[in-house]
Order: C-alpha cells, then sequence, then structure tokens
C-alpha cells in the first residue's frame, strides 16, 4: 500500500544500494507501527529516533504512551494515556505537541514545519530528568515540553498516518567527554560504528579516533570552522599526511545533530553523515588491530555503539 501511495503522490521508490544497506535505509516497519519497550524503563538521556518518508497529505503521529491500547475499537473506548502526542500536520506545515492523561488533553503547542509527499523526515525526542527535548527536526531543536507525569510510566511507542518507516530506535544515555571504550573483538572489515551527537554552539572541532595499541589507526576529525573533515593517522609517534578531500559538501553544523558511520571495509574506511557518503580513507594500517575508541571535542555525545 506504501508504494503505491508513494506513486500516487508523485514520490520514487529509491533502488536498494549498497549505501542503504550499510546505513539500514533498506530496513521498513509497517504503518500502523505500536512496540513495547522492552527491558528497563526509559532513562533520562535516552533518544527517541523516528526516520522515513512522507507519503500522503494528511498527517501522521508518534504517541509515547503507557499501555498499548491506543486506538478506538468502540465509541466507549478508553485509551491508554498519551505522555507525548506528537502529530505532523503535512498540510497545515505544523507539528502539534501534546499530552492526554486520564481522557484529559493538556495545553497544546505548534512548531512551523513543511513537508511534502516523498519527503524523508527524521524525528527525535531525548528524555531529560523533567523534560522532552522535543522536538529534533531534520536535526534542528525545535521545542521543549515538560512531563506530566514521570516518563518512567512509558512502555509504548505508536505510530501511524501518512509515512513510510526505515528507522525506529530507542538509544543514548548521558555521556562524559572525552569519551573512551574497548572495542570487543576489534574493529575489523564489516564491522560499523555508529555516533549520535550535537555540534554545540561555539564547536571548533572534534575527533573519533580508533585506536590499534598506542598507535591511532584512524582519527576522523571534522572542524566547524575550516569546514574541512582532515583524515590521519599517527604510527609510533609520527602523523602521517592529512586528508582532507571530501566527496561531498561539509555536513556538520552548530547546534545540530548529526548521525555518524564508520564502516570497515577490507582495504579502506567508508564515512557516511546522516546517510550521506562523506568520503573514505585507505588503511594505512591493519584494522583488525583497532581495539579502542575515544572521542573528544565540541560535541554533546547522544548515541554510540558497535556492530
Amino acid at each position: 500500500m506504501s508504494s503505491i501511495l508513494r506513486k500516487l503522490f508523485g514520490a520514487h521508490t529509491k533502488k536498494v544500494t549498497q549505501k542503504d544497506s550499510i546505513t539500514g535505509r533498506n530496513n521498513s516497519f509497517p504503518v500502523p507501527y505500536l512496540s513495547k519497550l522492552e527491558g528497563n524503563q526509559l532513562q533520562p538521556g535516552q533518544s527517541l529516533i523516528v526516520r522515513g518518508y512522507i507519503i500522503g497529505r494528511n498527517e501522521f503521529i508518534i504517541n509515547l504512551t503507557n499501555g498499548p491500547k491506543v486506538e478506538m475499537e468502540e465509541e466507549n473506548d478508553t485509551l491508554d494515556n498519551r505522555l507525548l502526542v506528537i502529530r505532523a500536520h503535512i498540510t497545515q506545515k505544523r507539528v502539534f505537541l501534546n499530552a492526554c492523561i486520564d481522557g484529559e488533553w493538556g495545553r497544546e503547542g505548534s512548531v512551523k514545519h513543511k513537508w511534502s509527499p516523498g519527503d524523508e523526515f527524521d524525528i527525535r525526542v531525548r528524555a531529560h530528568d523533567k523534560y522532552f527535548e522535543a522536538i529534533y527536526i531534520e536535526h534542528k531543536l525545535m521545542a521543549k515540553f515538560a512531563y506530566y507525569v514521570p516518563i518512567s510510566n512509558i512502555t509504548h511507542i505508536y505510530i501511524n498516518g501518512d509515512v513510510e518507516l526505515y528507522t525506529v530506535s530507542w538509544e543514548g544515555k548521558y555521556y562524559q567527554i572525552p569519551y573512551a571504550a574497548d572495542i570487543p573483538g576489534n574493529f575489523y572489515p564489516g564491522r560499523k560504528l555508529y555516533v549520535s551527537a550535537l555540534t554545540k554552539k561555539r564547536a571548533k572541532q572534534f575527533t573519533v579516533d580508533f585506536h590499534c595499541g598506542n598507535d591511532i589507526a584512524f582519527r576522523f576529525n571534522p572542524r566547524i570552522i575550516e569546514k574541512k573533515i582532515v583524515r590521519n593517522t599517527r604510527c609510533e609517534d609520527r602523523w602521517g599526511t592529512e586528508e582532507k578531500e571530501a566527496e561531498a559538501p561539509f555536513p556538520f553544523k552548530k547546534k545540530r545533530t548529526f548521525d555518524l558511520l564508520v564502516y570497515c571495509e577490507e582495504n579502506r574506511f567508508v564515512f557516511y553523515v546522516d546517510d550521506c557518503l562523506i568520503g573514505t580513507y585507505t588503511h594505512r594500517m591493519g584494522p583488525r588491530g583497532i581495539d579502542k575508541l575515544c572521542i573528544d571535542g565540541d560535541i554533546e555525545l547522544q548515541g554510540v555503539h558497535l556492530k
């Protein structure tokens, strides 16, 4: 059905490429989408990330609820509490925020944003102690939303409407910068590193270092003021020749979130920012010896994981 709607409204189905399989854009989640948060309760510092395509001209909703009762089957049905309701109205070019607790709606707020059928969208909600840092739309903070009840009450995510989904995830925590972590099993070809972060208001640069013992096999160093991504290797305390060329415009902006993906191939690293191929870096040191990750600089780290 979603592919039919996309054709009707002028959107084009994209051919799945190797890049899509690497970045995860070849995934698909059926709508309506209802998922229970498994394991631990939602914790401050975590983020909900919802990404996909607009396939119609009406609206779509993202609800965080305290149960699975999300649609009325009969006229007198009572729905579970909706601790956060995000309703994006395509034709009105607005995103509405509200909550409904024990059948009572709160005070609605809204922000302007324009989408058209066929557009991709990226919506993020980050939880804090007393409020949602909601919403990041296309990586820009648009609004904050105070809790009506504790976030520990949230048990389910519900999404419905004129969208096709390829990412729905809860991830992250509060991280300290500098950040350092061992890489279990090392960073051999086929592995991926995902980093989600916010570039600070006065950011100058940040670094993502792949360590091989006392050496740095690969340094990824975006320099915000220069608008360059510098790559290099340090072997026996000596830095090699810097590489600065890029296959796309500089992707990092101050006060914007970003997703960095570093994919290890047999002969090189390939790196993407927000699913766009930015560049490559030929191995100067065998990647199978990479055993530690370090991240530092002018960012607020929101998520790190390896696959």
